[in-house]
């Protein structure tokens, strides 16, 4: 089958499976945009070489069905004192009030949303809707749809400038759409980058974008004024979410394929290349730039590394399938979800060791912190709700639900 249909396919016997079931899929081909569309659904497996020619995997079930196949509220963000957003793997997308809990606004805008960003003035909502191969410009005001740009290859994680240039990796052709506000209208630029593009990430003065491929091992560094390719720096197998030094002077690539971690400079000279674990997948940085800590999917573990020797402090256990990894604004706590769980885990910085395991629901997936509160909002894809998690007390003191 091509990889649309296979993927699909896959997916629907693995959510027909019973929790803990294993079965095989025999393959003629596994290209890089099927891996990792079944590594970001949670679907666990090994690959082999099969004797008779092609590839067998071996598919193993979690808890929760394959995420991503489910139309719970999966993305989530906080914006200062506009509360906290949100949205389904559906249509709608939705403000929450952070103390109360309650919905403030909700409207159905999207064909198959994804993830979202919003402008630093709170003004736009920026959401990903890789069912209609669409960017939307959302309103905060009303919710009212104000633009939508075509970017095609299922557009996933969008990224938006203090400027407003917005950027959107479509990782089903390659590609990077990069929307420039104009003085009478917008400018709508695709580009190829390469194979397999995933979470883009923005230099702090928001000239540049880094963008990982995961298919062919590279991170392209590309203009957004102008969309000149910069440079292609070559890293690890399968790059797929990258964290910027607070400094601004290194980047680090977790390299999903080959269970690495790649420290570069910001020019694109590799420093160092070091094991992490299997299907090493969702980087994080402390405030302080001092420790890197990396979720790796396969084996549900975290690895936390020296991120100037790059020599590993710890692993530690996570909860099955750390979909999210965030650290709070203080810098004091790195929250680890578990999709295939309905539970999280809470680890100290200053030990580097697990402090609380807190019940918040099934399909913990995305994580936000606000500021000013002691406080986690964690997406809960399969029980459809955001629990607010209190660090303080190491409690779930809402779960905030859309009906």
């Amino acid at each position: 089958m091509p990889a649309r249909e296979a993927g699909l396919a896959i997916l629907g016997a693995y959510n027909a499976a019973e929790d803990g079931a294993e079965f095989p899929v025999l393959l003629d081909s596994v290209d890089a945009s099927l891996r990792i569309w079944l590594i970001e659904a949670g679907a666990k497996h090994r690959i082999h070489e099969d004797e008779g020619g092609g590839w067998l995997l071996t598919v193993r079930r979690g808890l929760s069905p394959g995420q991503g196949t489910i139309p719970g509220l999966h993305h989530v963000t906080a914006a200062g004192s506009a509360g906290v957003w949100a949205c389904e793997r559906s249509k709608r997308l939705v403000q929450f009030d952070a103390v109360t809990g309650e919905v403030i606004q909700v409207a159905e805008i999207a064909t198959k949303a994804s993830h979202f960003a919003v402008d630093r003035a709170g003004e736009w909502v920026f959401l990903a809707d890789p069912g209609a191969n669409e960017l939307l410009a959302v309103s905060t005001a009303d919710l009212s749809v104000q633009h939508a740009w075509p970017a095609p290859g299922a557009p996933q994680l969008p990224a938006v400038t203090d400027d407003g240039i917005v950027c959107v990796t479509g990782g089903g052709t390659g590609t990077l759409t990069i929307v420039r506000p104009r003085t009478q209208d917008y400018e709508v630029q695709t580009l190829d980058v390469g194979a397999c593009p995933h979470d883009p990430l923005l230099t702090p003065d928001g000239r540049c974008v880094f963008v990982p491929c995961a298919g062919d091992g590279n991170i392209v560094s590309v203009d957004l004024e102008d969309g000149r390719i910069l440079g292609r720096f070559r890293v690890g197998d399968g790059p797929s979410h990258l964290v910027l030094h607070p400094d601004g002077g290194k980047l680090y690539s977790a390299n999903t394929f080959d269970g690495t971690v790649s420290c570069l400079s910001i020019e694109g000279d590799l420093l160092a290349q070091v094991a992490s674990g299997p299907w090493a997948h969702q980087p994080e940085i402390s405030p302080d730039g001092r420790s890197l800590y990396v979720a790796n999917f396969l084996d549900d573990t975290l690895s936390i590394f020296d991120t100037e020797s790059m020599d590993k402090i710890a692993t530690l256990k996570t909860e099955a399938y750390p979909h999210g990894l965030g650290i709070s604004p203080n810098g004091r706590w790195v929250v680890a979800t578990g999709f295939s769980s309905d539970y999280v885990r809470v680890y100290d910085t200053q030990s580097q060791a697990e402090s609380a395991r807190v019940e918040v629901g099934r399909g913990s997936s995305h994580i936000a912190f606000l500021p000013d509160q002691d406080a986690a909002f964690i997406a809960c894809s399969v029980d459809d709700h955001i629990a607010r998690l209190d660090l303080a007390s190491m409690t779930c003191t809402h779960r905030m639900n859309l009906a």
